[in-house]
């Protein structure tokens, strides 16, 4: 079982809250400078949750992160770093922390800890346009599936009797996968999948109705981090003061579900 259950707003200090684009793969979210500062690790290739636009860091996770760190009064560092190495650089020591859209499961509870959950989720199954054969899990057996490296997907696909799982880099790249037919299906997570064919991202896909699976994401921690506390008194607070509702609802067009 997963564990349980990849619009800025007014600056508390009266400063507002800018996220820049330091270089390629480092990111600064500009505090007062008497705040802690957090490391964290992200991987800037799954959107709506975490992608560069114009040179800069945007996306769910982003704004989330930020007024987190308005209501915990810490700092924020995001640096970039592909999704199959966070957890390695969490056990590592390496950041702080990490947000990237990371289902917080049991398996990997043994090793990082998890803030409560953030967001409420469920895996899909995703197929061409013309697909008439695939439109649930068992159909996926002995099928080419496209998933993200170390994902849930990934995880979940590795599950499915004869199938030939095949992994990317990225959210983006297990969907043009499919698109150009070198996969017969991908598993992802809904909403990022839905909003990559909107965007267009890929084309001439569509979604199985039903989810597959039903996960929450966390923000992820070194094991035994003192700061898992203070994320969740800080999210706590951002759930509460109703910031919560307005960023979901300015990247997803609606209601959060909750909690």
């Amino acid at each position: 079982m997963d564990f349980s259950f990849r619009s800025h707003a007014k600056q508390m200090f009266g400063a507002a809250a800018i996220i820049m684009l330091t270089s390629l793969s480092h990111v600064s979210i500009a505090w007062p400078q008497d705040l802690k500062e957090l490391s964290f690790a992200t991987d800037p290739t799954y959107p709506p949750f975490e992608f560069s636009k114009d040179g800069v860091l945007v996306g769910f996770d982003i704004d989330l992160l930020a007024a987190i760190g308005k209501a915990a009064q810490f700092k924020a560092k995001l640096e970039s770093l592909p999704f199959d190495g966070i957890i390695p650089a969490l056990k590592a020591s390496s950041y702080d922390g990490a947000i990237a859209a990371m289902v917080a499961t049991e398996e990997r509870s043994k090793s990082i800890d998890f803030s409560k959950p953030y967001f409420k989720t469920g895996l899909v199954i995703i197929v061409r346009a013309d697909n008439t054969t695939i439109n649930g899990k068992k159909d996926l057996e002995g099928q080419r599936i496209a998933v993200e490296i170390g994902s849930a997907p990934a995880t979940l696909a590795g599950t499915i009797p004869g199938a030939k799982v095949l992994t990317f880099n990225g959210s983006n790249a297990p969907l043009l996968e499919l698109a150009n037919g070198n996969a017969d299906a991908v598993i992802g997570d809904e909403l990022a999948s839905q909003y990559a064919i909107t965007a267009g991202t890929a084309k001439g896909l569509k979604v199985v109705p039903g989810y597959v699976s039903t996960d929450v994401y966390g923000i992820a921690f070194p094991k035994g981090s003192e700061n898992v506390d203070l994320v969740n008194r800080g999210l706590q607070k951002v759930i509460d003061s109703g910031e919560y509702a307005a960023i979901y609802k300015q990247w997803f067009k609606t209601e959060p579900p909750k909690f």
